[in-house]
């Protein structure tokens, strides 16, 4: 059913796209807060890395589990309830850093996997929301959408770092708190529902689920999502312990990478269907390598900038295109399949992140990401299979 609130007002608008920019500064507020963490804890760089696991797997349960319940709760509730976790993450955040060093690790781990729900079991009832709060103009909202979250990844790593810098770091997690609590008051009491998913919907869902290509691009989801979490997880603590820079500038060069994912995003969406889905995933992948082994040879604040910048671009458009061409074949699914594809990304992400606290205890981080430059050609086989996987069900 339509939005029953006139043109999209101000509340509405700020419920939903506000939910894009919560969304961001929250994903981002663990990696940027690593440093930290790490100096008042004493995380190793295992337990650190281990603090994304259970991201991954509330992510997955989170979307599978909102696949289940998408006939029996509405979406305004599978919202808020998203909206909370969100809260509930950064609550367990900002308590962890007053928790005794024994407990210290099991709470952040906590408010990761709260993150993890709330990300898995929101993300499809918000882009929802997006398309339906302007339905003649949906794409726009939906773009509007993800560059909200796009701001968020950015201005967090700043919002978190110049804090820490002043000695004031509890304040991050209790200013996302409040804007939690913000969007919560402002989405209660919108109409923000559609019909509930029919029998045909769920018949051509499992249909997808059954071939080749959806399998082959939920692997390629997850391989470059390794790279993602390689990237951005491990930025910070990079770039202060190996690199000696301060943490304001290791904070901003995780902005430069958030903001590198976000420009490329906008160009492709600029790019208006001239370049195809398929074009960008062969591409980017090759571009992923070669920010990988740019990487180890940054030495000051200028090629810290400029190298995360460019990892970010070489990211930015996969995710999305890769989530066009697996639904090409079947349209009216795409919005369960973004569920799916967006689970196997965080199972990506969790496991890139551990992979290098587990291998950086005999080496340094810089020495990893020569290593891992060869994880994208698995990204490009995937896709290169996926293609061929396609067109011979077309054939067939």
């Amino acid at each position: 059913m339509p939005v029953t609130h006139s043109k999209g007002n101000a509340r509405s608008i700020f419920a939903v796209h506000g939910g894009g920019l919560l969304i961001g500064l929250t994903l981002v507020s663990f990696p940027a807060s690593g440093a930290v963490l790490r100096n008042v804890h004493h995380l190793s760089d295992v337990q650190y890395g281990a603090i994304y696991l259970p991201q991954l797997l509330t992510a997955v349960f989170g979307a599978l589990l909102g696949g289940v319940t998408s006939d029996r709760m509405s979406l305004s509730a599978s919202y808020r309830l998203s909206v909370a976790a969100f809260a509930a993450a950064e609550l367990l955040l900002f308590a962890s850093a007053s928790a005794p060093s024994h407990l210290a690790l099991s709470i952040i781990m906590l408010a990761t996997g709260c993150f993890g729900f709330g990300f898995g079991f929101g993300g499809g009832p918000l882009n929802a929301f997006a398309a339906m709060l302007f339905p003649k103009r949906s794409g726009a909202s939906v773009t509007a959408l993800h560059m909200c979250a796009g701001l968020g990844l950015m201005l967090g790593p700043l919002l978190f770092g110049t804090l820490a810098q002043q000695g004031r770091w509890a304040f991050a997690p209790l200013i996302l708190v409040l804007l939690a609590f913000a969007i919560l008051l402002a989405a209660s009491g919108l109409r923000l529902d559609t019909a509930s998913a029919t029998p045909a919907a769920h018949e051509l869902e499992s249909r997808c689920g059954r071939t080749a290509r959806f399998w082959l691009c939920a692997f390629a989801a997850m391989i470059y999502s390794v790279c993602e979490g390689i990237f951005s997880n491990w930025a910070v603590v990079f770039l202060s312990e190996e690199r000696h820079l301060p943490l304001t500038a290791a904070s901003f060069a995780l902005t430069m990478f958030w903001g590198g994912i976000t420009l490329g995003r906008l160009i492709a969406t600029l790019s208006g269907g001239r370049v195809p889905p398929v074009g960008f995933l062969f591409v980017l992948p090759l571009a992923m390598i070669g920010s990988l082994l740019l990487l180890p040879g940054t030495s000051g604040v200028a090629s810290a900038y400029l190298h995360f910048g460019l990892a970010g671009l070489s990211c930015s458009a996969f995710f999305p295109m890769l989530v066009a061409f697996t639904a090409e074949r079947h349209p009216a699914s795409i919005s369960w399949i973004a569920s799916m594809l967006t689970a196997a990304m965080m199972v990506g992400v969790g496991i890139g992140s551990y992979a290098i606290g587990a291998l950086k205890e005999g080496s340094e981080i810089a020495s990893l990401y020569r290593v891992f430059a060869l994880v994208p050609l698995a990204c490009l086989a995937c896709i290169a299979l996926a293609l061929l996987s396609g067109r011979r069900a077309a054939k067939a």
